[in-house]
């Protein structure tokens, strides 16, 4: 409901400083979460016109500075292209499943357009479809051909998992994965790999801090939850460890004060 996505409770106060804060915290990536995260990847059409109506709506007031209605034009802007865009780029991957359709059920890659390409079912415009239409727009399409069918699509995300991990790469994972999903299919954490200090990486900056991917870990937020996208890096840090040529002097040394010391004493005796 929209009432889970935005509390309208205090329209004029409630909305301003709603608006703050996500303005003043704009460029934290995927942490931005809440009730005017247009981002949030379940988030429906209607839901997400709701939101923009506030925008323009704040856009347009003269209760906030300049600065806040431009960002709030800029928001406005972001969510427009959204509506009339969609979530689907060429590229993306999607598990399907079809009931009693084996050719069907498979991973399939979406192609320019952007569309989906299917066995006997054909071309798939994917076109403006967010990703809360999409099981809906790719059932549509089956059930012209297979009347009755049961269609199950999730969107992949493929995510690199690096650092202490047995197996670093790529991977492709459903939307409803979980961080530890990812390092499990990477083949787990290695004997040095550090769980509490694991970041997320994009481009040439993070987007998530350690603390507040654990937190984010301990609600059981997806990858979806957190705004992971394709390319992302899941960082696994590597416990720092001791030179053995390093540790074996540093014992020699010690091992020699007692006897350094003794001579000392003896000379000033």
């Amino acid at each position: 409901m929209l009432s889970d996505l935005i509390d309208w409770r205090l329209p004029g106060i409630g909305v301003g400083v709603a608006l703050c804060a996500v303005l003043l915290t704009r460029g934290a990536g995927a942490q931005q979460n809440g009730p005017w995260d247009f981002r949030a990847p379940r988030i429906t059409r209607p839901q997400l016109e709701e939101v923009l109506t506030r925008f323009e709506a704040a856009a347009r007031s003269t209760a906030y500075s300049e600065r806040l209605r431009a960002e709030a034009r800029s928001e406005a802007d972001s969510i427009r292209a959204r509506l009339k865009d969609g979530d689907m780029r060429a590229g993306d991957r999607l598990r399907l499943t079809v009931s009693d359709q084996l050719q069907l059920t498979d991973t399939f890659t979406v192609s320019a357009g952007p569309a989906l390409v299917l066995p006997v079912v054909g071309s798939v415009a994917l076109g403006g479809v967010l990703r809360s239409e999409l099981e809906g727009a790719v059932t549509s399409s089956v059930e012209r051909v297979y009347r009755g069918a049961v269609v199950r699509v999730a969107l992949l995300t493929r995510v690199a998992v690096i650092g202490g991990v047995a197996r670093p790469g790529y991977y492709a994972l459903p939307n409803d994965a979980l961080v530890p999903d990812a390092i499990s299919a990477a083949g787990g954490l290695t004997a040095d790999g550090r769980l509490g200090g694991i970041y997320v990486e994009r481009g040439q900056g993070r987007v998530w801090e350690p603390d507040s991917l654990q937190a984010g870990m301990r609600d059981g937020r997806t990858i979806a939850d957190l705004g992971l996208q394709a390319g992302d890096r899941i960082v696994v840090p590597v416990a720092a460890r001791q030179d053995p040529e390093s540790t074996i002097r540093t014992v020699t040394y010690l091992l020699s004060l007692p006897l350094s010391l003794y001579a000392l004493l003896q000379l000033v005796k």
